[in-house]
């Protein structure tokens, strides 16, 4: 099973109202409880910075993801908030996540964008023995 779904974010967003988008996004997609292990993807997407933005080139290059943030340090806190927001569809969400990936990018649309899936853990071993 996969699920994704976009969470748009504006420059001050609260805990709670981030927390909240994502629990409504996330039982709106699947009313169950997941009991499988997971695959969380995370893309962030930040405002532009202003020098970025007031040049063209480096504005297209960012929106194609040539120019990524590197000194944002809100990753582990924003982390910590969706994993915890995802025990609405996950009781055991940290502990279920089994493959994570999350990616930093500048955007015009801030926003944030969340794919989980389940692993299957037969196709998960064949693959191992074969």
């Amino acid at each position: 099973m996969v699920i994704h779904f976009i969470i748009e974010t504006e420059y001050f967003l609260k805990k709670e109202t981030f927390m909240k988008r994502i629990r409504d996004a996330a039982k709106a997609q699947c009313p169950q409880k997941i009991k499988d292990a997971l695959s969380l993807e995370i893309r962030l997407f930040y405002n532009m910075p202003l020098n970025i933005d007031s040049c063209q080139n480096k504005c297209t290059y960012a929106e194609k993801g040539l120019i990524r943030p590197v000194h944002i340090s809100i990753l582990q806190p924003s982390l910590q908030h969706i994993q915890e927001a995802l025990r609405s569809i996950a009781d055991e969400a940290p502990l279920q996540i089994v493959d994570l990936r999350v990616s930093q990018f500048y955007s015009m649309h801030p926003r944030v964008e969340i794919i989980l899936n389940t692993v299957d853990h037969h196709q998960k071993r064949r693959q191992v023995y074969e």
